[in-house]
């Protein structure tokens, strides 16, 4: 057997290289050396090959055959002799092109050319074939940072996106959920500033119709038909879960951020807290043993300023990484409130805040280099504008019968997250995630604390959610499984006060204090087995106990009257099981089929029944659940250039939860029961393109038909045969971004969404129209730093999320209009 000389390697000055098994590594005195020599080297290897054992010429090539592999996140240098050392992988790359670099690391049951192609993601380094197992890595000279790879004929190649939300699997290709992902890139380059714009790029997703509601995955919103109880879907923000206020507009902004990723479909089986229509999970940047500096500036209509910044620094080499962040933006609303300007809180209704602070830490001892700990800190503050209008004036102003109605919301987060990953093999994981959100959301009337006046609202909401998930993954030959413990407490304290001058009642005040603890616990997981070559067959499930108290109080004054109260506590207790199912099968390296059958539940709740002015009552309703099935199909077609995910479902709901809100004369009266069924089917389909190495594109198509198969509203009928709230039966999405060789740029986005049934009114649904939204953005980019002028809403689209025609002043919430602006940012 020929074997390549060690010492001639070291002294060429090379990285880690795998030999017959065995790592060989360089002196830092011949790297200069190796610097000139590694052209020629990896030009004879590219030409010539090595010569190999007979065994090895004619095993499978090292791009096809999958194996189990497991590489920490971390420094590149030890990722690459760590996944050389699994794969049997010959890796050639010069020591200085990965110092300081770091990677995201990899796991699953992959070809160690997926393998490589993961660890490398975002690196800005590529790697080319030259034979079975020779890899020589070098500068990704097509894009050093937009996730592509330069393939062996020199074209453009998509890399295979890594993923952080699906505990199974590390890349895109590797589930077989329903994921659509928004990645650093594409929040960049499309001037994305916040989580709900990131949805324009997806097939059925959309914000909810207000900015105090969550959002809406396949037609259903993440607080379901009940805003006030229990979580449909879920959000983490760098694993850590939040509340929900601050799913509504907590921590939205997206500067720095690595991607945002949306999982459609139930989602309890992998980890976290059970979410029966899906989960968001929003990824900021973690730190790098690079030293970073990025500073941003942007001006445009309606008074918009804002900046941000970025300090990466290694503190220890290889050891230990900081990474500070930061972003402000403040604009007017070109909604007209003039009417309110002798208002103490004029000037906060009409000023849309968002900022935010970030801190993460990034320790890889060296001491125990399969352990890896994040601690992150992040601090936001957002007041965004409300945008309820009458619906024939389109003035916000409108609210005035009293003006007390007028309203505004501002939300402080405080997010404290800890993960600890420790590898105890090549195929065995533990991670510890342990989270700790604290939300602080204050109301005001536009009137409040006016001199001179009683009237006003104020409320303060302080919601803190504290979780633990000890998680072991497993990746063998043919063996794949996750289990773990999930554990949180939700402490809930709100308070507020109404006071306002009603037509024909005069003043009236209602204060209103609630308390509700929380506990939750939960053991999941799954496996997947190849039960025959390239065939897999999954089962999981999930057993969740719940426990609740809620104590609520309430004092209703008529000035002359005495008060009502209520302040009996409502608790419950809640044990659900629900399975998965899934089998899939493999069509050669790069297309995957996959049918699972998937149930979900959303917890019951209490709330207080209003009805009888002299009896408030707490009253309990029960869980709802979901079943789902999903065929799915994840592919890659023309040399790697073209990605295509889709995915065909149905889903059934049972006992699902209503509010109701009838006509009262008591102010906040509501319904909640277990009242309807209903079904929902459809498909998403998402391509991305690397058209030409210029020029790329995506598309996403959504369709969604959704039916109540039972549902007799107790005020407003038999509702039956009617379509969800907020359920467009088409959305279509397309963009692209052209990059000439001079450094200019163009690129932009639209999304058609069909028209769909509003949330009940007066007099039930209404119709929303269909709309069509164009972004667009073009600029400059050289060296270090880019300029780019962008465009939102660039026909100035009029269109309304909510109407209420019957309403005693008819009224709609109006979508944001035409902005533009102006960023620039450079990086050091």
């Amino acid at each position: 057997m020929d074997v390549i000389d060690s010492g001639a390697l070291n002294a060429a000055g090379l990285g880690a290289v795998v030999v017959s098994g065995q790592r060989l590594t360089t002196t830092n005195q011949a790297r200069a050396a190796g610097r000139r020599r590694l052209a020629f080297l990896a030009g004879t290897i590219l030409a010539f090959g090595w010569t190999l054992p007979a065994a090895a010429q004619t095993a499978p090539s090292a791009q096809t055959a999958r194996q189990s592999v497991s590489v920490p996140a971390g420094p590149l240098t030890q990722a690459l002799n760590r996944l050389a050392a699994q794969s049997g992988l010959q890796i050639l790359f010069d020591a200085d092109l990965a110092r300081d670099k770091t990677t995201r690391g990899v796991s699953g049951n992959l070809t160690p050319a997926q393998a490589l192609d993961a660890v490398l993601a975002g690196t800005g380094l590529s790697a080319r074939f030259a034979g079975g197992n020779q890899v020589v890595l070098g500068l990704n000279t097509a894009s050093t940072d937009a996730g592509y790879a330069t393939g062996d004929d020199g074209a453009t190649m998509l890399e295979r996106l890594v993923i952080y939300g699906a505990k199974n699997a590390t890349t895109l290709d590797a589930t077989t959920a329903s994921v659509g992902v928004v990645t650093a890139e594409e929040i960049e380059e499309g001037q994305i500033g916040n989580t709900r714009e990131a949805f324009r790029r997806l097939a059925n997703v959309q914000p909810s119709a207000t900015v105090n509601s969550g959002f809406v995955i396949r037609g259903m919103s993440s607080e379901g038909f009940v805003p006030s109880g229990g979580p449909a879907g879920s959000l983490y923000i760098d694993g850590i879960l939040q509340t929900r206020y601050n799913s509504r507009f907590g921590a939205r902004g997206l500067w720095d951020t690595e991607q945002v990723e949306v999982y459609r479909g139930p989602q309890s089986t992998l980890s976290g807290r059970a979410a029966m229509v899906g989960a968001i999970y929003v990824k900021s940047k973690d730190p790098t043993f690079d030293r970073e500096v990025e500073v941003s500036g942007t001006v445009g209509n309606n008074d918009l300023v804002g900046t941000g910044f970025v300090v990466n620094t290694p503190v220890v080499e290889d050891q230990v990484a900081l990474r500070i962040s930061g972003a402000f933006e403040r604009s007017r609303s070109d909604v007209d409130y003039s009417n309110f300007e002798h208002y103490s809180n004029y000037d906060d209704l009409t000023t849309d805040i968002s900022g935010n602070i970030r801190a993460k830490l990034l320790l890889t001892p060296t001491e125990m280099p399969d352990t890896r700990a994040l601690l992150t800190y992040n601090y936001s503050k957002d007041r965004p504008n409300d945008r309820l209008v009458g619906l024939y004036t389109g003035r916000g102003d409108f609210n005035n019968n009293p003006d007390t109605y007028t309203e505004f919301r501002t939300t402080e987060v405080h997010n404290l997250g800890l993960e600890v990953t420790h590898d105890f093999s090549d195929a065995l994981r533990f991670t510890s995630q342990t989270g700790f959100s604290y939300g602080i959301n204050t109301r005001s009337s536009v009137d409040a604390d006016t001199p001179g006046l009683v009237t006003g609202i104020w409320g303060t909401d302080d919601d803190s959610i504290f979780t633990q998930e000890l998680r072991l993954n497993y990746e063998g030959d043919r063996w794949k499984w996750v289990a773990g413990v999930f554990g949180s407490h939700q402490v809930f304290d709100g308070a507020s006060r109404f006071i306002a001058d009603v037509p024909f009642y005069g003043l009236v005040q209602l204060d209103d204090y609630q308390n509700r603890k929380t506990s939750n616990l939960a053991v999941f997981g799954e496996a997947t087995y190849e039960f025959v070559p390239s065939w897999f067959v999954t089962l999981g499930g999930r057993l969740d106990y719940l426990d609740e108290t809620n104590t609520e109080l309430n004092s209703l004054v008529f000035y002359g009257m005495d008060p009502v109260m209520t302040g009996d506590p409502a608790s419950f207790e809640e044990l659900n099981f629900v399975p998965k199912v899934g089998i899939s099968k493999e069509f050669g390296d790069n297309h995957t089929v996959a049918l699972t059958y998937t149930q979900g539940f959303r917890s019951g709740g209490s709330y207080v029944d209003r009805q009888d002015p002299s009896d408030f009552k707490l009253v309990t309703y029960d869980p709802e659940y979901s079943q789902s099935y999903e065929l799915s199909y994840k592919g890659r077609l023309l040399n790697d250039r073209l990605t295509l995910n889709a995915n065909l479902f149905y889903t059934k709901y049972e006992d699902q939860q209503i509010e109701i809100r009838p006509f009262s004369h008591i102010p906040g009266y509501r319904r909640t029961e277990n009242a309807a069924s209903s079904q929902a089917w459809g498909f998403e389909i998402e391509p991305t393109w690397q058209v030409t190495d210029q020029f790329s594109a995506f598309a996403s198509i959504g369709y969604l038909n959704t039916r109540f198969l039972e549902f007799d509203h107790a005020d407003l009928g038999d509702q039956s045969g009617q379509s969800f709230p907020e359920a467009p039966e088409w959305t279509f999405g397309f963009g692209g971004r052209y990059e000439f060789e001079n450094g200019l740029f163009i690129g932009g986005d639209a999304k058609y969404t069909a028209d769909y049934n509003s949330r009940f009114g007066t007099n039930g649904m209404y119709k929303i129209d269909s709309r069509f939204i164009v972004n667009a953005q073009a600029g400059f980019k050289k060296d270090n730093w880019e300029l780019t002028a962008f465009a939102e809403n660039l026909t100035d689209e009029k269109y309304f999320t909510i109407v209420d025609p019957d309403a005693a002043l008819p009224f709609g919430q109006a979508g944001p209009r035409r902005s533009f602006g102006l960023n620039v940012r450079a990086k050091f």
